[in-house]
């Protein structure tokens, strides 16, 4: 097996199975135990499809058994091999976790657990318990579970279903989900009918019913989308959007179809999933898409969309939105600016010229906070210098609320209220100046004092409630023994 394709398969096990740990743990019982001494039987690389001990027929498990076996032969050390052969499952697993090399351990792991009965992956499950919570842990468990799934998933899940903590919280969800991929209706029956209400995490029934929707829809998605509409509305959120999000990988115009015959917020946020998920790998035409919607959403699916044209092609992106009305810009100026600015120091000068140059709006002001706040943490010289620089009017109120919002700039408060006193809109220029000098108040009090006896941005008013709040209490709220940085002027 691919080593890429090997790490695929593990993550996801991974993601679901680690969440699957809390849909169980509410109601955890104390976990039952097995000996870990006992030898069992490995099902021969040679036979899959063959019965377990309980009679039950093991399903074919995938992969070639020869490479299997040479994958297995190749990657164990001589020790863990010989208990793998001897049937001392648990040995052999110890073997293999113990073994140093990431890769090789779970190459390992893989062959390892596709050779397994029923009984051998009970046996190996106690080790599994008693390991350190962790990566290997995780990957260890999904495995097992999954494997177990394969086997006899009734049976699999009967099991679980005595156990607490890992067993019964990771082999739950990794167990249906793995099902689902044979029988998905079987899986969801089971799921509707002995998990739900059973008083599992709310959070985590929800994200189950999304993975057997994902898995269910990649083979029926009609089918999917009918069993979803028969979950309570909280699940059916998450079933709904998985589904799209399944839909979206295969073909992206039959999902919005999809997406189009639901209502109000269900069709928003599934718009947003189709946008987001589209746009990796074809931007432009799904911002072209998102640009045509006529429905609630579409600011938000356009938003989506661009955003990762933003991070995927910034100049394409930002050269297609020139062409966009104003008012749809406006929309998304903001999130546009704010993963352009997750690009680093490097980005965040021309992402804020390009909002100086942008028309006065509404996304202006917003873009301008957003990009001031962004580049303060990685630069506060050169953001300041250039916020500086820029015209009076909203735009720059809201990116120097930003800068003042900055760490280096509160425990300068003497350069905070000089900064607060240049903000045009006097109701704002206010509000910063009196946050700032009761900072000031606080570590430098007769500077304060002198600064708000010439202050024209406080009313008298103002001024008498600053300096009347006691030294304790302006101490408490911090301000004391500040770093001096400097007027930013």
């Amino acid at each position: 097996m691919k080593n890429a394709s090997l790490i695929t398969t593990i993550i996801a096990l991974l993601v679901g199975v680690a969440g699957g740990y809390l849909l169980g743990n509410k109601s955890a019982t104390s976990e039952g135990a097995v000996n870990e001494n006992k030898t069992i039987n490995v099902i021969s690389s040679t036979g899959p499809g063959s019965a377990n001990r309980s009679g039950a027929a093991s399903t074919k498990a995938s992969g070639d058994d020869a490479s299997t076996t040479a994958s297995v032969d190749g990657s164990l050390s001589a020790e863990a091999k010989r208990l793998f052969d001897s049937g001392d499952v648990a040995g052999a697993l110890k073997a293999i976790l113990n073994a140093p090399g990431q890769m090789g351990r779970m190459e390992a792991l893989l062959g390892f657990v596709k050779d397994l009965d029923a009984e051998g992956v009970e046996a190996a499950l106690p080790f599994i318990r008693g390991m350190g919570r962790g990566g290997d842990q995780f990957m260890s468990m999904g495995l097992l579970m999954g494997r177990y799934a394969e086997i006899d998933p009734e049976r699999a899940l009967a099991y679980v279903g005595k156990q607490g903590g890992m067993e019964r919280g990771f082999g739950t969800s990794s167990i249906l989900r793995t099902w689902a991929a044979s029988d998905p209706r079987a899986a969801a029956d089971y799921l509707t009918n002995n998990v739900i209400g059973s008083g599992g995490d709310d959070w985590m029934l929800r994200r189950t019913a999304g993975s057997l929707a994902s898995e269910w829809a990649k083979q029926d998605p009609q089918a999917a989308l009918v069993w979803a509409n028969t979950l309570s509305d909280e699940m059916k959120g998450d079933a709904m959007n998985n589904i799209v999000e399944q839909l979206t990988s295969q073909d992206p115009l039959e999902a919005a179809k999809v997406a189009m015959g639901f209502d109000g917020e269900q069709r928003e946020r599934s718009l947003r999933t189709i946008a987001d998920q589209w746009s990796r790998n074809e931007p432009e035409e799904a911002v072209k898409w998102a640009e045509s919607l006529t429905v609630e959403g579409k600011t938000q699916a356009l938003e989506e969309a661009v955003e990762s044209w933003v991070g995927k092609d910034t100049d394409a992106a930002v050269a297609y939105m020139a062409k966009m009305d104003q008012g749809e810009r406006d929309e998304i100026m903001k999130e546009v600016v704010e993963q352009w600015g997750r690009k680093g120091a490097e980005a965040q000068p021309a992402a804020a010229e390009w909002v100086a140059a942008q028309p006065d709006g509404e996304g202006k002001i917003d873009a301008t906070g957003e990009i001031v706040g962004q580049w303060m943490r990685t630069d506060a010289e050169s953001a300041s210098g250039w916020l500086n620089e820029q015209p009076e009017g909203d735009a720059k109120d809201r990116g120097i609320a930003a800068l003042l919002r900055d760490r280096s700039v509160r425990e300068d408060p003497e350069a905070a209220v000089a900064w607060a006193d240049s903000i045009s809109n006097s109701e704002m220029r206010s509000e910063q100046v009196s946050r700032s000098a009761r900072s000031w108040l606080a570590s430098d009090r007769a500077a304060a004092l002198e600064y708000l006896e010439q202050s024209n941005s406080l009313s008298a008013e103002q001024k008498t409630e600053l300096i009347n709040i006691p030294q304790e209490e302006l101490q408490r709220g911090g301000g004391d023994d500040r770093r001096r940085r400097g007027r930013p002027f």
